[in-house]
């Protein structure tokens, strides 16, 4: 091996060094992340902390609904998260399972492009299908959190009546079977769109177009030499 080639090996090692440390703050960051929202899912669809210490009761209030801001039960009545219809627990989960999936998905696309850019191939065919999936995964997840929180939030109101005037068709007894408990006071926020993600996504987008470009002036370049 020549000298010139160990120099620019040895001039390259630290950069590339710096790259997978980047690669491993992005991933370590992703799974903590996603492992936490995961938790949170877990929570929300069993009703019960994962955890519950010296034999106390797991079960949580009904207001730990991410749709939900307050959950009063009338007088002498006792009713928990567990008690919902179970329908409404796993849509009420739902927008978070997939923004854990989006932090997973687009941590490891950008990884991968950090890891082509290290290796001097920002242009390269990996490089670009990852920025279409960290693209996809931002833009298109984000809007599919959004959609699904709204869902939720219609379907909810709509089964206790508090959308569009439903309360008409909703009796004391259907509102009481589906929320497993009799309750004087239910809160409803709004729906939870996770703009910063889906900002982020159409950066993303103006990235890849602009790497789709880099990529297509570099092809040319090569053929005129």
């Amino acid at each position: 091996m020549s000298a010139d080639v160990l120099e620019v090996q040895n001039r390259n090692r630290p950069r590339r060094a710096r790259y997978r440390a980047i690669n491993a703050i992005i991933l370590t960051i992703a799974l903590l992340a996603a492992l936490l929202t995961l938790a949170r899912v877990a929570v929300v669809v069993t009703g019960r902390t994962l955890f519950a210490l010296g034999g106390a009761d797991g079960r949580v209030s009904l207001v730990e609904l991410p749709q939900l801001l307050q959950a009063e039960l009338a007088d002498g009545a006792t009713g928990y998260l567990a008690d919902l219809e179970l329908g409404m627990r796993l849509l009420g989960a739902s927008p978070m399972f997939v923004q854990a999936v989006v932090f997973m998905v687009a941590a490891l696309a950008l990884v991968r492009i950090v890891a082509g850019v290290a290796k001097a191939r920002p242009f390269s065919g990996v490089v670009q299908s990852n920025w279409k999936l960290l693209t996809a995964a931002l833009l298109g997840g984000g809007l599919l959190q959004g959609a699904l929180d709204t869902v939720a939030f219609a379907y909810f109101g709509s089964r206790i009546g508090l959308l569009f005037g439903s309360g008409m068709d909703v009796s004391h007894e259907d509102k009481a079977s589906f929320l497993g408990a009799t309750y004087q006071g239910i809160g409803m926020g709004v729906p939870q769109w996770p703009f910063l993600i889906i900002i982020a996504g159409l950066a993303a987008l103006a990235l890849a177009a602009a790497f789709r470009l880099g990529a297509k002036l570099e092809r040319e370049a090569d053929g005129v030499v």
